[in-house]
């Protein structure tokens, strides 16, 4: 069954390609030659555009894939449709439910960093401890490091935010959070949290629920995710445009700092040539 199931996957998996767009690689435009002032930059900044690029890419597959099998789930008998959403959807949707955070979360890791690396250079005294350890870098860490870059800062911050937003976490049941430390919804099939205990810190008193949570639709789950695909795809072209601001700084001081460089080496060379 498994292999029917699958190929019934792959001949729907074409009609899938007009969701979501591929993000760009290989666009950040540094200098071929760098002073070793911007090492750490440089290196950041082709891994992080990377990396980047690649969890919204995975993303945007994975979706397309869940696409593909809601087209197929419905032409499945009971039994089959059981069988491909235990073997092949709920996998599949439930990485496409974490995703989201995670993109978020690195697009605030790359843009605190690659800041602070600019801020360096950029701003007058600018504090090496300013930027906390890697495990500690929350928003409130990349806010700080963008602050010098103005309102190319604040609108990639605003892309950023909207990437697993409000929408998402009340339409999902707070699936992601829910999936990390308690008990998240079930894709397509089954209930879960059938007893909720709920406790009123002004009165002291606890109620309970019961009836359980719903599980997620394929349908519902592909509009929402559709919609953070686009989320995405903001977030990186804000992105893109506050590192083209950056390498355009990076890329003058860069001159200058190898200008400097053969400046200095000149008169060495001079006496030795005499």
């Amino acid at each position: 069954m498994h292999v029917d199931l699958y190929r019934r996957f792959t001949e729907a998996r074409p009609a899938t390609e007009s969701v979501g767009r591929i993000m760009p690689y290989d666009w950040t435009g540094m200098p071929k030659r760098i002073a070793g002032a911007w090492m750490a930059y440089s290196s950041m900044l082709d891994d992080f555009a990377r990396e980047v690029a690649n969890a919204i890419n995975a993303f945007t597959i994975n979706v397309r894939r869940l696409h593909a099998w809601g087209a197929v789930l419905k032409t499945l008998d009971q039994d089959e449709r059981a069988e491909a959403i235990h073997e092949f959807v709920h996998s599949i949707a439930t990485l496409c439910l974490l995703t989201p955070y995670a993109v978020r979360s690195r697009l605030i890791f790359a843009t605190a960093h690659l800041c602070h690396q600019v801020n360096l250079y950029r701003e007058t005294g600018w504090p090496e401890s300013s930027l906390p350890l890697d495990d500690e870098i929350w928003m409130d860490s990349a806010d700080r490091q963008g602050a010098p870059w103005g309102r190319r800062y604040n609108r990639m911050k605003t892309r950023i935010e909207a990437i697993g937003g409000q929408r998402l976490r009340n339409a999902t049941a707070d699936f992601r959070n829910a999936f990390t430390h308690r008990f998240s919804p079930r894709v397509e099939t089954g209930i879960t949290n059938f007893a909720t205990r709920h406790f009123d810190p002004a009165t002291g008193r606890a109620s309970y629920g019961f009836g359980g949570t719903e599980p997620l639709g394929v349908d519902d789950l592909t509009v929402l995710l559709d919609a953070e695909l686009e989320y995405c795809y903001a977030a990186f072209t804000a992105f893109q445009a506050l590192v083209a601001e950056q390498v355009t700084f990076v890329t003058a001081k860069n001159t200058e700092m190898l200008d400097a460089l053969s400046a200095a080496a000149r008169p060495a060379a001079d006496k030795r040539a005499t």
